[in-house]
């Protein structure tokens, strides 16, 4: 009995910690998601936030602020007049919108406005069906009976004060959808009018009257919809299941109108109108007088909203893997170019490119290239000696020859078209650049052209072929023979042949290949493996282990250049 006993409670601590475990896969994970996207959206939100204030302040003084001078940014931003007055029309907009609104929310007008707005869908709907019910006479006669029964809403003398009041809703309606569009100060005191007119008419408002019009109206719109129906229109319009719709909402708003307290009503539309008073009386103080001469700003655009919210929280990173860093901006003097960036993981992402080109620092053909174009730029200054010392200029009559000298010192500018130099070059830029530069709105783009030009460069080392540079430089070397013939028969002097000092880059070509060595090949090609597995991390995370089983997800958010978001753009 005691093993078995034991055995129980074995079992049962089992059961616990089964569901313990059970319930930490389901909750643990979207915890761990949740806050994830989290920091991504908070991350990215702070990215524009800096980089517009950036941009304001750029329309501001023709000039950015470097990183550690964010709190000056956020002062300027907060001190500036055009933001307060934004500011503080938004806030006395939305005040009277909410005024407004609260009007609009009491019972009396909640049941008045469905019936309102249904009578205006009805009236459209006929118009716009018109056409189908032509096919009809005796539909046409029931719309335009309808249509002229509908008017009575407005304009019945048998209840007069339910139309004004009606009116006077839709009035109030209209300056709330309006606030924008006209001066704050009139929306107002329209806003005061209409609620003293609802006032003198809501304890005078017919319903008797209108509840024995609508029956009748009811019933004249139902057997229009019954006489739709049994039409062939139901296969083109859906008209009639629009009207019985519509009529249903009016008969439900007159229910409820019918048991509304009007007088409750007046007392709270009074308190109301007391709120509006007040706020219009805000409106002509001085402070406000100016600025509600103006329409009103309902929301503030997006731009304007993060400038108004720019603070400290914006200026570093919400994920503190890397420790807590501000946002990394870039700018170049007298230039509008502008890069605001996110920090996370370039530290560790500058590491790893730091520790993968450090091989290639010293690869033994870079100095060669370097001879090779220190030697180009002598000839060129050797031609242009000869061209000036020996006046070919003016002793060239035809022009011909200084014509071509002219035109091999310029092809011989650039070496650009040549394979195994571009590569070379891009190369070495790419280990200087990382030197001093973190960055990943600078290194992605570099890391992406980079990767062919590496295998491209080790297979060059592994078969010890730079033929495309050989015969660039046989090229030149033909055209400077050419222009060495050239001058023997055109300059009647003793002028020095350029191509004996050219043709010594031949000799440095040799020493070039000489160098290469099958290490090279492979640290280029580890190089590659390297910098592309450290763009890949930068780009899609790094995990970090938490509660033992459970990995959390840490990224770059990106950056913005120039207006470019960088996550948008690779989406």
């Amino acid at each position: 009995m005691a093993a078995k006993a034991k055995g129980s409670i074995v079992l049962k601590l089992l059961i616990v910690v089964l569901a313990a475990m059970l319930w930490a896969t389901i909750t643990i994970p979207n915890k761990i998601w949740t806050e994830e996207k989290r920091m991504t959206t908070i991350g990215r939100k702070n990215l524009e936030t800096v980089y517009e204030a950036e941009r304001f302040y750029y329309t501001r003084t023709n000039s950015y602020l470097p990183a550690d001078s964010l709190e000056k940014l956020a002062a300027f931003i907060q001190n500036d007049s055009t933001i307060q007055v934004k500011q503080k029309i938004n806030e006395l907009t939305n005040a009277l919108y909410n005024s407004i609104h609260s009007v609009l929310e009491l019972p009396v007008f909640s049941a008045l406005v469905p019936i309102s707005q249904a009578v205006d869908e009805i009236n459209g709907d006929l118009q716009f069906n018109t056409r189908y019910f032509n096919r009809y006479d005796h539909l046409v006669v029931q719309k335009d009976d309808i249509l002229r029964d509908l008017e009575k809403f407005n304009t019945s003398v048998s209840f007069p004060n339910f139309a004004r009041a009606t009116l006077y809703v839709d009035s109030l309606y209209g300056l709330q959808e309006r606030i924008n569009e006209e001066d704050l100060q009139t929306t107002a005191l329209l806003a005061l009018r209409y609620v003293d007119s609802l006032e003198y008419l809501l304890p005078n408002v017919e319903m008797t009257a209108v509840d024995d019009f609508w029956g009748s109206e009811y019933t004249k719109i139902f057997n229009f919809v019954k006489d739709i129906k049994k039409t062939d229109l139901v296969k083109v319009t859906s008209v009639a299941d629009r009207l019985k719709k519509f009529i249903d909402r009016i008969n439900t708003a007159m229910k409820e109108f019918q048991q509304i307290d009007i007088q409750q009503n007046i007392n709270l539309l009074d308190t109301q109108k007391q709120a509006l008073s007040g706020i219009y009386n805000d409106f002509i103080t001085h402070d406000n007088f100016l600025i509600t001469q103006q329409p009103g700003i309902l929301r503030l655009d997006e731009v304007d909203s993060m400038l108004i919210g720019f603070n400290q929280r914006n200026f570093t990173c919400p994920d503190t893997f890397d420790g807590t860093e501000r946002y990394i901006i870039s700018y170049k003097p007298n230039s509008t170019n502008l890069v605001v960036e996110c920090p996370n993981l370039l530290n560790t992402f500058h590491e790893r490119l730091m520790e993968a080109t450090t091989p290639l620092q010293q690869v033994s053909w870079f100095p060669y290239l370097d001879k090779v174009r220190a030697h180009l730029d002598s000839t060129i200054n050797y031609m242009n000696f000869v061209k000036e010392r020996y006046r070919l200029i003016r002793l060239d009559k035809s022009g011909e020859v200084v014509l071509n000298l002219k035109e091999i010192v310029a092809e011989m500018q650039s070496l650009d078209n040549v394979l195994f130099y571009r590569y070379s070059q891009r190369v070495r830029t790419f280990i200087d650049t990382v030197q001093t530069e973190k960055k990943l709105s600078v290194l992605k783009p570099m890391v992406e052209d980079l990767l062919n030009p590496l295998d491209t460069l080790a297979t060059r080392v592994e078969t010890r072929q730079v033929g495309d540079l050989e015969k660039r430089l046989q090229f030149f070397g033909q055209k400077i023979q050419a222009l060495d013939s050239l001058i023997d028969v055109r300059i009647k002097k003793d002028v020095p042949a350029i191509y004996p000092e050219y043709e010594k880059v031949f000799g440095i070509v040799e020493e070039l290949k000489s160098t290469f060595n099958p290490q090279d090949a492979v640290n280029l090609r580890n190089a590659r493996s390297s910098i592309e597995e450290s763009l890949l991390e930068a780009l899609n995370g790094y995990h970090e282990r938490v509660y033992g089983v459970f990995t959390k997800k840490h990224i770059n958010h990106g950056y913005i250049s120039n207006g470019t978001k960088s996550w948008e753009s690779e989406d």
